[in-house]
C-alpha cells in the first residue's frame, strides 16, 4: 500500500476503522490525495480515523496524542510512527494514524458508574467487609466495620489484621490465613475482633483470595457483627445448663410425657422408679408405671392438662416401680412444650416415708386415746373407789352402831324362842301345841337370819386387820373349788383350771382370801342357772421388778351383767338377787379384803355374753 509516495504501512491494530475527512485540521500536502481535500480512501462524512505522512522525530519513534475533530462528536486517538522507503531507510516523513476511541470511553464511564454504585453499597453494607493483602495490611474497610472497630482511616492505615483478632483466637486465625493465602475459601468462619475500646466484638462471615497468573494477593472478608446474638446464646445456654442441672439433681422426680409415652427422665425419676438409667424409662408407656387403681384416674388428669394448659394440682396415687413394687406418691402436672412438640412436665414425689409416718402417728394417736381413756377410766374408777371407800367408812360407823344394838336385842329374842320351843316340846303335844311350835321354829329362823346380816354387817364396818402369812394361791383356789365342787357339778357347770407350780408364794390372809373367791364363784355360780363353763387361770406379771404381782382370772360364760349395773356392784346391799337370797354384800366385803390386801379387784361384763373378774395381788405386802 503506497500513500503520497511511502510504502510499506502496516497499521498497527488491523480493527481501525479509516475514512476520509471532510472537514478538519489541515491536511499536509504530500498527503491530501486526488487534490480535492479528501483522502484518498473515500469520504463518509463523519470523523473518523486518518492517515498523515509528516516529519519523523529525530529519534525515530511515534508521538501519541488525542485529538478531537469537531465534525462529530468523536474522540480521535492520533499515532505518529517512523516510515521506511523502500530500501529500508528511515525517512523524515511519518505516518500519522488516527483511532475513534468514543466507544472505549464510554465504556470507561460506564466502568466508573459502576464502580461507585458499588463502592456505596459496600460503604453502606450493615455488615463488616475488609480487604487484606498477604503481608495482613488493611487494603479497605466499609463504614460498618470503622465504625464498630473505633478506628480512624489513619489508624488503619497502621494496622495489620492480626492486630485487631483477639489473642484467643490468633493462633487458628494464622493458620487459616495461610490456608486461605494458598487459594482456599473459607465459606464460614466464626472471629473475636478487639474494638479500639477494648470490646471483644464476636463475628461471622467469609473469607476468600483474588489471585493473579495463580499467586494470591489480597482476602476479601465479609462479616456479620453478632456480639449480642452471642451474648443472648450465652446466656439462653447458661439458663438452660442451670435448668438442666436443676432439673437432673432436683429431689423430685420430674418426666416429660407426650403421645402417652416418656421422653425425658430426671436422676431422681430413675431412683423412684427403680432403674439404673433414663433409656430403661424412655419410650415406655405412662399407663404401664401407674397402679392400676389409679390409671383412669391419672389418664384423665393428664387430658385435662393437654386440653386447658392449667397445672393440675397436688394428688396423692400409686405408682409401680420396675420391681412391680407399688409406692405412694403425689404429682402435679404442667403443659410444656418439650423439643418443639407439645407435652406435659409431670414432678412427682415419693410419700411413702411421709404416708408410713402419718399411719404411725395415726396408731400413736390411737394408742394415745385409748392410754388417755384407760387413764380417765382408770382416775374415774379411782374416784368412784375413793368416794366407795369415804361412803363405806361412813356407812360402817354407822353400820356399826345399828349391828351392836340389834345384835343384843335379837340374841334376847333367840334364846326366848328357843326356852318356849323346849317348854312346848316337854308338854303334851296337842294340835294347837303343834302349831305354836311351828310359829316358834319360824321366829327362830328369823331370828337367826337376822343374826346373820348382823354379823357380816360387823365384819363388814369393823374391817378387820389380815392375819398376814407365806402362802400359796393355788392352794386358795383348789380349797375354793373343793367347797363349790357338789353345787357345780349338780348344775352341770365345768370349770378349767390347772394349779401353776411356778407361781411365787405369796403374803396374804389366807381365811380371807377363801372368802373372796367363794363369795367370786358364788355369783359365778348364780349367773350358770342353766349350766356352762368357768375358766380359771393364775399368772405372774412382772410389771415393776420390785414389785411382782399375781393376776387370777375368773371368766363364765354366763349371763352377763347389765352396763346399768356394772357401777354398783361394789355398793353395799345391791344385790340382783331375790328377796331372801342373800344381802349384797359378798362383793362389798370381798372388796375391802383385796384392797386390805394391797390388791386390785376388777369386774368387765357384756350382757349376754359373761364376765370376767380380774383379782391382783401382790407378792409381797409393803413393810410398815
Amino acid at each position: 500500500m503506497r500513500v503520497g509516495g511511502l510504502s510499506r504501512f502496516q497499521p498497527p491494530r488491523t480493527n481501525w476503522r479509516l475514512a476520509a475527512c471532510r472537514r478538519g485540521p489541515r491536511w499536509p500536502r504530500h498527503a491530501r490525495g486526488n487534490g480535492a481535500g479528501e483522502c484518498g480512501f473515500g469520504g463518509t462524512g463523519r470523523v473518523c480515523a486518518a492517515i498523515a505522512a509528516t516529519e519523523i522525530t529525530k529519534k525515530g519513534t511515534a508521538r501519541q496524542n488525542e485529538r478531537f475533530f469537531r465534525a462529530a462528536a468523536a474522540h480521535i486517538e492520533p499515532t505518529e510512527l517512523p516510515m521506511q522507503n523502500q530500501h529500508h531507510e528511515k525517512q523524515s516523513p511519518q505516518l500519522d494514524s488516527f483511532l475513534e476511541i468514543s466507544e472505549h470511553i464510554g465504556t470507561e464511564a460506564a466502568l466508573k458508574q459502576s464502580e461507585e454504585r458499588y463502592y456505596d453499597l459496600l460503604e453502606n453494607a450493615n455488615d463488616l467487609i475488609q480487604s487484606v493483602d498477604q503481608y495482613g495490611s488493611f487494603l479497605y474497610v466499609n463504614r460498618a466495620w470503622k465504625e464498630t472497630m473505633g478506628y480512624s482511616d489513619q489508624e488503619i492505615a497502621r494496622l495489620k489484621v492480626f492486630d485487631v483478632i483477639s489473642p484467643a483466637c490468633r493462633n487458628h486465625c494464622s493458620l487459616l490465613f495461610q490456608e486461605i493465602m494458598s487459594g482456599r475459601t473459607v465459606p464460614r468462619v466464626d472471629v473475636q475482633f478487639t474494638a479500639k475500646s477494648g470490646k471483644i466484638v464476636e463475628l461471622e462471615g467469609s473469607i476468600n483470595c483474588s489471585s493473579v497468573d495463580g499467586r494470591p494477593l489480597v482476602t476479601r472478608g465479609i462479616f456479620r457483627d453478632i456480639t449480642e446474638r452471642k451474648e443472648i446464646e450465652r446466656e439462653l445456654q447458661e439458663s438452660e445448663d442451670r435448668y438442666r442441672k436443676l432439673f437432673e439433681h432436683a429431689p423430685e422426680a420430674i418426666l416429660v410425657q407426650s403421645g402417652g409415652s416418656y421422653i425425658y427422665v430426671n436422676n431422681q425419676a430413675c431412683t423412684l422408679f427403680g432403674v439404673q438409667s433414663p433409656e430403661q424409662l424412655i419410650g415406655t408407656e405412662v399407663a404401664a408405671s401407674i397402679h392400676p387403681d389409679y390409671r383412669e384416674m391419672v389418664e384423665e388428669r393428664i387430658r385435662e392438662v393437654t386440653d386447658t394448659g392449667t397445672a393440675s394440682a397436688l394428688r396423692e396415687s400409686k405408682i409401680l416401680r420396675h420391681d412391680g413394687s407399688a409406692i405412694d406418691v403425689e404429682a402435679t402436672g404442667t403443659r410444656i412444650t418439650f423439643q418443639g412438640k407439645p407435652a406435659t412436665q409431670v414432678i412427682i414425689r415419693d410419700i411413702t416415708e411421709r404416708k408410713r409416718a402419718e399411719e404411725e402417728r395415726k396408731e400413736w394417736n390411737s394408742r394415745l386415746e385409748r392410754k388417755v381413756e384407760e387413764k380417765t377410766r382408770h382416775l374415774k374408777e379411782a374416784q368412784a373407789k375413793l368416794i366407795q371407800s369415804e361412803k363405806m367408812a361412813t356407812l360402817g360407823e354407822v353400820i356399826s352402831g345399828a349391828a351392836h344394838e340389834l345384835n343384843n336385842p335379837l340374841a334376847g329374842i333367840l334364846g326366848a324362842v328357843q326356852m318356849l320351843r323346849r317348854s312346848a316340846l316337854s308338854q303334851p303335844i296337842g294340835s294347837e301345841l303343834m302349831e305354836g311350835i311351828d310359829v316358834l321354829e319360824d321366829i327362830e329362823s328369823a331370828a337367826a337370819r337376822c343374826q346373820d346380816i348382823v354379823n357380816d354387817l360387823i365384819r363388814f364396818s369393823t374391817q378387820a386387820r389380815c392375819n398376814f402369812s407365806q402362802m400359796d394361791i393355788n392352794q386358795v383356789l383348789k380349797d375354793t373349788l373343793d367347797i363349790m365342787a357338789e353345787q357345780y357339778q349338780a348344775m352341770e357347770i365345768t370349770v378349767n383350771w390347772c394349779a401353776d407350780p411356778e407361781l411365787p408364794a405369796i403374803e396374804g390372809d389366807f381365811v380371807k382370801l377363801l372368802e373372796v373367791f367363794v363369795n367370786l364363784l358364788q355369783n359365778a355360780k348364780s349367773a350358770l342357772p342353766d349350766g356352762g363353763t368357768l375358766d380359771i387361770t393364775v399368772r405372774q406379771v412382772k410389771k415393776y421388778a420390785e414389785l411382782p404381782q399375781v393376776v387370777i382370772n375368773i371368766r363364765d360364760n354366763g349371763c352377763g351383767i347389765p352396763a346399768q349395773n356394772l357401777g354398783k356392784i361394789f355398793d353395799p346391799f345391791f344385790t340382783t338377787k331375790p328377796v331372801g337370797k342373800g344381802p349384797g354384800l359378798g362383793l362389798t366385803v370381798s372388796y375391802g379384803i383385796i384392797k386390805r390386801h394391797g390388791g386390785d379387784i376388777d369386774v368387765r361384763s357384756v350382757a349376754g355374753k359373761g364376765t370376767r373378774v380380774t383379782v391382783t395381788l401382790p407378792v409381797r405386802q409393803p413393810r410398815q
